[in-house]
C-alpha cells in the first residue's frame, strides 16, 4: 500500500492496532481518518478534557505525564496509540500527552474505531492486546467492570468498513427520524434503492478482490454526485439506499438519473492496473404516502427495484 491520507501506508501496517489487518477490506474506513502533525512540545491531550479520538503514532515519539508535566513520563514510540481509554469509557482524559519530537499521527474517531473492530478480527485482537498492555503499564483499571461492550458496538458500529458509507443499522435509525420529521412538517420524503446487477456472477468472473474494489468505487461515485442533504448508506452486500428528504417522486427520478449517468461514465482502475466499466445497476424509487408505515415504504421501494431488475441493466423504475 502506498500513502494513505499523506501517511505512509507501510508504516501503518506496523502499528499495533492495524497489524495483520487487510487494508483493502477497510479502505473506506481508513479514508475517514485524518493526519495530525505535531512539533516537539505540542500538547495533544490534556487531563480533564473530553476526547473521542484514538491517535495512532506513525512516526516520532510522545511523552505521557500521568499527573503533571513535571512528572517523569511514560514514552510512547512509533506504532503505539494514545487516547483509546477515553474513547472506550467516555471518561475525561487522565494524563498529558506531549510530542517529544516531531510526530506524525493518524486520527481515528470513535465511530470509525468501533466499525474497524467489528469488521476486522485482527483489529479487535490488537485493541484487546493494546488495552492489556496499557493497563499493565499504568496499573490502573480505567475501563469499568460494568461497561457493556456489546451496547457500545451497537451504538458506534455504523460505518461500513469497505465503502466508508454508513451501514444498514445506521440507515434504519436515520430513516425513522427523517420520516417522523417529514410527517410532522407535512413535506415529502423519497427513497432510491440501488442494486448492482448480477454482482454474484461479476464476483465469480473477476474475483472478490475486484468485486470489493468495484463496490468501493461505486460508493464513492454515488457520494460524489449527491448533495449534503441526500443521505446514502450501504444497505446490503450489493445494495445501496439513498434517502431524499423534501423531494417528491419527480425530483427523486432526477436524482436517480444523475447517479445512473455517473455510474455509466465512471471507469475504475483495479489493483492490477486494468480498467473495467462498472457493472450495470437497477434503481427503484418511491415516495412515502401519508397512510404508509416505514415498512410499507420500504416494501414499495423494493417492489419498484424488482421491476427495474426485470428490465435490461441501468434501469429506473417506480
Amino acid at each position: 500500500m502506498g500513502n494513505l491520507n499523506g501517511v505512509d501506508g507501510d508504516a501503518l501496517r506496523e502499528c499495533q492496532l492495524l497489524r495483520y489487518v487487510d487494508f483493502d477490506s477497510v479502505r473506506g474506513l481508513m479514508d475517514t481518518c485524518a493526519e495530525v502533525s505535531l512539533q516537539p512540545g505540542d500538547i495533544l491531550l490534556t487531563p480533564g478534557e473530553i476526547n473521542s479520538t484514538l491517535f495512532i503514532l506513525v512516526s516520532g515519539r510522545l511523552r505521557v505525564h500521568l499527573n503533571a508535566l513535571e512528572d517523569d513520563p511514560i514514552m510512547i514510540e512509533a506504532g503505539e496509540s494514545v487516547g483509546e481509554m477515553s474513547v472506550i469509557d467516555h471518561q475525561p482524559v487522565s494524563a498529558y500527552v506531549v510530542a517529544d519530537e516531531t510526530c506524525s499521527l493518524l486520527a481515528m474517531n470513535e465511530e470509525t474505531l468501533w466499525s474497524l473492530v467489528r469488521s476486522s478480527h485482527a483489529a479487535a485482537c490488537n485493541l484487546l492486546f493494546m488495552l492489556t498492555r496499557r493497563l499493565r503499564r499504568t496499573d490502573t483499571m480505567v475501563v469499568e467492570d460494568n461497561l457493556a461492550l456489546e451496547d457500545v458496538y451497537e451504538n458506534f458500529c455504523s460505518i461500513d468498513a469497505l465503502t466508508g458509507l454508513h451501514n444498514r443499522f445506521w440507515i434504519d435509525n436515520m430513516l425513522n427520524r427523517l420520516v417522523n420529521r417529514s410527517l410532522h412538517k407535512g413535506t415529502p420524503i423519497s427513497i432510491i434503492m440501488i442494486d448492482i446487477d448480477d454482482f454474484t456472477n461479476f464476483n465469480d468472473l473477476y474475483g472478490p478482490a475486484h468485486g470489493d474494489r468495484i463496490l468501493y468505487y461505486m460508493a464513492h461515485t454515488f457520494t460524489e454526485n449527491l448533495r449534503p442533504t441526500e443521505v446514502i448508506a450501504r444497505y446490503g452486500d450489493d445494495e445501496f439506499v439513498v434517502i431524499l428528504p423534501d423531494l417528491d417522486l419527480q425530483l427523486t427520478r432526477g436524482v436517480a438519473e444523475r447517479l445512473l449517468n455517473a455510474v455509466i461514465e465512471a471507469v475504475p482502475v483495479t489493483p492490477d492496473g486494468q480498467s473495467y466499466p462498472h457493472p450495470t445497476v437497477s434503481m427503484g424509487i418511491a415516495q412515502m404516502q401519508p397512510d404508509q408505515t416505514i415498512e410499507d415504504f420500504i416494501s414499495l421501494t423494493e417492489e419498484a427495484l424488482a421491476r427495474a431488475r426485470g428490465v435490461e441493466g441501468n434501469s429506473i423504475s417506480e
